[in-house]
């Protein structure tokens, strides 16, 4: 592949711990960054036609990368961060990070967004995982969304098939290229004033380097209050530590990856054996581990 035939940046030796909210990762072979949808589809088509190994990077949140050396390459969307306005219609790419989208909100006097207020995801990302907060998710917003995978597609809200912490696309090979989200006429400062109330129901959550919540919550139970019945607030593996303000995150405190994965693996077992609970993770992992915990 020719990356100066494409409308892309490319940067290789690309360090995934400088774009990940954990600030973890090692190095990959190479990364694509596309400035237009055209070339993003492109880049895309011809790694997975080849079998190549990569895989798309957003925002970098719900992501542990091991420390090692990923062989493959890395098409990253954070170029591809447009966002326009049809009517009551708002259209996202994929790269536009909440707050960039927020931002655009408040600027026009549009409501309906504002529970994603300090999450750290681009629109890919929230589309990818049902993302959501205060009881609402992007199901409840999302009218379609732009997904490549050998061929280019609309999936509606329907065909998405939402569930908790799911879509559709988290189960097919496929590149999300950009979202549309109903939203409603308001005011500057009405939607400051929702972002801000949102921002305050958030307080409480941990601080420091985390990917956010690491479990789903099984069958309508916390993750977090099974894993702090099992004694584990504030349990360290090396620089990786539960936190004790909020037991479904992991903290990175000095850590590794490799450590954050153990730790992560303990507490499975350790949920496993006092509950019978299986506990599955939120976090999705890029690159390999040892697999100690099973």
């Amino acid at each position: 592949m020719d990356p100066n035939n494409l409308d892309v940046v490319s940067e290789r030796n690309f360090d995934l711990s400088k774009h990940t909210t954990y600030r973890l990762g090692g190095k990959c072979k190479i990364a694509f960054m596309p400035v237009t949808e055209d070339a993003a589809i492109k880049i895309f088509y011809k790694l997975s036609s080849r079998n190549e190994r990569f895989f798309v990077l957003g925002n970098g949140s719900d992501i542990l990368a091991s420390d090692r050396f990923y062989n493959g390459s890395v098409i990253c969307t954070s170029k591809l961060n447009k966002i326009t306005l049809d009517g009551d219609i708002l259209n996202c790419q994929s790269g536009a990070t909440v707050a960039q989208l927020l931002k655009f909100c408040i600027e026009n006097g549009l409501g309906g967004l504002e529970f994603l207020a300090g999450i750290p995801a681009s629109v890919g990302g929230l589309t990818y995982m049902n993302a959501g907060a205060c009881g609402k998710f992007i199901s409840d917003v999302l009218v379609d969304c732009k997904v490549f995978n050998d061929e280019l597609h609309i999936f509606s809200n329907k065909l998405c098939d939402f569930g908790y912490k799911y879509s559709t696309m988290r189960d097919i090979n496929c590149l999300i290229l950009s979202s549309r989200f109903k939203v409603k006429l308001s005011s500057e400062a009405k939607v400051k004033d929702n972002i801000r109330q949102t921002l305050l129901k958030r307080m409480a959550q941990p601080k420091g380097k985390s990917c956010g919540c690491v479990f789903k919550n099984p069958n309508g139970l916390s993750a977090g209050k099974i894993i702090e019945e099992c004694g584990l607030k504030g349990f360290r593996i090396g620089g990786a530590v539960v936190s004790r303000a909020h037991a479904n995150f992991i903290l990175n405190e000095g850590a590794t990856a490799a450590e954050i994965y153990a730790l992560i693996g303990f507490i499975k077992a350790r949920v496993l054996e006092r509950f019978g609970l299986r506990l599955e993770e939120e976090v999705v992992y890029i690159g390999e581990f040892n697999d100690t915990f099973g």
